[in-house]
Parts: structure tokens; C-alpha cells; sequence
């Protein structure tokens, strides 16, 4: 899959007042992991907004710190509850031929039968997870949806999975449904209620016939 690119600069303090001088100069602290100790870096924060703020966790970043260059993940970000700016951020690196974890988001397409019919569409799982090589990562799994009928649904094991992927989210896990619409599963339960009513009337009536 195509790889993005994020220059990035070195940092040598890695306390919290050395963490707001950062921010204030327009600069997100982060750290990568995977290529031995942890190296403390920071991101222009400019720059993260504008290309990398929305993109996926399996999107591969190419990272360039000084001459060196590693193909990572973003593996966490921090956000301020207030602002919604990032604060921090965590890479992770990622080699050519190892084996990683990581989540796949799916996306449906298609109009479903059962929502044209007045049903409604759950979307329960919306994140796959997968171990891959970095090659052989998919960028989504995308599913059609079309043909699903109120009541139906579909299933993580039946995800269509590219060579070289494993599935390690249950497959057996409800990935969408397409579910009666509240209004009418409410009208069902109410008439359900009246016979019930209706059916105690007639058995009280015949408890007094046979008193008598």
C-alpha cells in the first residue's frame, strides 16, 4: 500500500516543561517505538493538521528523522479534551518482512433492501483486526451491502481476505443487521399485549361461568 511522508525533528529533553515549549512553538511531541530504545521526536503541528490528522491507524508513514527514513504506524494519539489538538503522538516501526497487528476499518457500500423497506442498517463492528506483513496490508475491507434484507446479516467470517492476511477478530462476530424498525417491532409488542388482555378476560369469564 502507498506510504505517506512526515519529516520530523530530534528532541533531547523529554520532560513536560520542555513538552509545552514544544506546543507553543507550533510543535507536537511524540516518540517512536520499535527501532531499539525509544527515540523522542517532535511533529510540526501544521503540518499534522493539514495531511496526517484523519488518517487511518494501518496507513503506513514514512517517517524522516534527519538522513534516516522508517516505515511506521501511528500507534496513539493524545488529544486535549478542550481544544481537540493533538498533544502527543506514538510511531511505531514497522520492517519489510515482520509480521505486524494492526486494524483494518471496514466500510460498507450499497443501498440494502431492507433499508429501502423501512428497516434500519446497524453497523456493529467497525475495525478489523488482522496480523499481515506490511506489503500485504489491506487499506479496508470494503463489503456490499446491497442485498441484505430486514433480518439479515452478515458476518466477520465472511469478509472477502486477501492472500496473506489473518483474521484475528472472531468471525463468528456480527458485523452488520439490518433490524426492524423500533416503531414497528413496538406495535408488534403492544398487540402481543392485548391478546394477553384479551385472553385473561376469557379465561376470568370462564372461571365465573363454572363458579355459577
Amino acid at each position: 500500500m502507498d506510504s505517506m511522508q512526515l519529516v520530523v525533528e530530534k528532541r533531547e529533553a523529554s520532560n513536560k516543561g520542555a513538552a509545552r515549549e514544544l506546543r507553543r512553538n507550533g510543535r507536537i511531541p511524540a516518540v517512536l517505538y520499535g527501532e531499539g530504545e525509544p527515540k523522542a521526536v517532535s511533529v510540526d503541528a501544521r503540518e499534522w493538521a493539514l495531511g496526517f490528522q484523519n488518517i487511518s491507524g494501518n496507513t503506513i508513514v514514512k517517517l524522516k528523522i534527519d538522513k534516516d527514513e522508517h516505515n511506521v504506524l501511528i500507534k496513539d494519539t493524545q488529544d486535549d479534551i478542550l481544544s481537540g489538538k493533538v498533544r502527543h503522538i506514538d510511531f511505531y516501526a514497522i520492517h519489510a518482512g515482520k509480521k505486524l497487528t494492526t486494524f483494518v476499518p471496514v466500510r460498507l457500500e450499497g443501498s440494502p433492501v431492507g433499508v429501502l423497506e423501512g428497516g434500519i442498517l446497524e453497523h456493529k463492528i467497525e475495525l478489523i483486526e488482522v496480523v499481515c506483513l506490511p506489503k500485504d496490508m489491506p487499506e479496508v475491507f470494503i463489503v456490499d451491502v446491497s442485498e441484505l434484507n430486514v433480518g439479515d446479516s452478515l458476518h466477520v467470517g465472511g469478509i472477502p481476505v486477501p492472500d496473506g492476511v489473518e483474521i484475528r477478530t472472531d468471525p463468528s462476530s456480527t458485523l452488520v443487521v439490518i433490524t426492524h424498525a423500533k416503531a414497528v417491532v413496538e406495535e408488534v409488542e403492544e398487540e402481543g399485549e392485548e391478546d394477553e388482555i384479551e385472553g385473561e378476560g376469557e379465561e376470568d369469564g370462564e372461571e365465573a361461568d363454572a363458579e355459577e
